[in-house]
């Protein structure tokens, strides 16, 4: 279940040439496919890194009896709240203070976020989450205290000692040259769960959006149209909504603040058609684009000349 054995998955992809690197020197195998995650794990006690150490490395080696065996230790049932089976290229190392944990996901695949409100409840102290997006080049980091996403100041305000060990390079005094200028930093402390809780209403969203616009294509393609002219209706229904809005609002407003109450309403009744078709022929000319306006300036160069300019042969002979 835990093991993956798929070539393509497994193949190694390039890191790329940016501002923030992290040598995985602890193991034999360099893989960078797709994301890769590398998790720094401090616990409150070494009883308690040890038992998370055993519990990864017979999920890496793919035992899930002796895993399931000390997850149960460290007081966790569920493997999946510790492992996503999705996870590739799993590989553990033991730190005399910290756990380091690596693996690769799908360009597409959540953060580990489930595993990390899991460990931070059962003996997790800090942790530090480093991203490697293969596509794009690109590596972030993200700094956990006390089950908190916090930023990199904050994280080693309350963690001094650790910054040998999370940051080993020095990047000197010049911001620009410092390796781990890639942190990314929360505008204030969000705790892990929140962060699931955001992550799963945005992809309920994601879906639900999906889902109306297939639902909207089958409604019109049972009426026989075209699923592209249905949305182009619903915006421009839209469009002319907000265009009755801003004369409703703007009647209420000029009531209310001046006086002449019959021209006011008169306006605004004006506004509530003018406004509406404003906005809907504006949103038509965006959806269109500029596309019918230059093939109709070629159709009239075209008709104007349409054999183009004359050329002259020279008499033979």
């Amino acid at each position: 279940m835990w093991a993956v054995d798929n070539a393509e998955k497994n193949k190694p992809a390039q890191r790329g040439n940016n501002s923030c690197t992290f040598t995985r020197a602890d193991f034999t195998l360099h893989t960078m496919s797709q994301n890769a995650h590398t998790l720094q794990l401090f616990f409150d006690s070494p009883i308690k890194l040890k038992t998370a150490q055993l519990a990864y490395q017979y999920l890496v080696a793919g035992n899930t009896e002796q895993a399931q065996r000390w997850a149960g230790e460290l007081g966790v049932a569920d493997l999946d709240d510790l492992w996503d089976g999705e996870w590739f290229n799993q590989q553990v190392a033991a730190k005399p203070t910290h756990l380091l944990l690596c693996f690769d996901t799908g360009t597409h695949d959540d953060l580990p976020l489930r595993a990390l409100e899991t460990l931070f409840a059962h003996g997790l102290r800090a942790a530090v989450l480093e991203v490697f997006y293969d596509q794009v080049g690109e590596t972030e980091r993200m700094h956990f205290d006390q089950g908190q996403w916090v930023g990199r100041q904050a994280f080693f305000s309350a963690h001094p000692d650790w910054r040998a060990v999370v940051e080993p390079l020095d990047g000197g005094d010049d911001a620009q040259d410092d390796p781990y200028a890639c942190s990314r930093d929360p505008a204030k402390p969000m705790s892990v769960a929140k962060m699931r809780k955001d992550e799963a209403d945005r992809r309920k969203q994601g879906e639900e959006a999906a889902k109306a616009f297939i639902d909207l294509a089958q409604t019109f393609g049972k009426n026989g149209q075209s699923p592209v002219q249905g949305l182009i209706a619903v915006l421009l229904l839209r469009a002319g909504f907000k265009g009755l809005l801003h004369a409703v609002v703007f009647t209420v407003v000029t009531v209310l603040l001046f006086k002449g109450i019959w021209l006011w309403l008169g306006l605004g009744l004006v506004l509530a058609i003018a406004l509406p078709l404003f906005y809907m022929v504006r949103e038509h000319k965006d959806l269109r684009g500029d596309g019918d306006d230059d093939d109709d300036a070629a159709g009239g160069s075209d008709g104007a000349d349409p054999a183009g300019p004359a050329t002259v042969q020279p008499a033979a002979g």
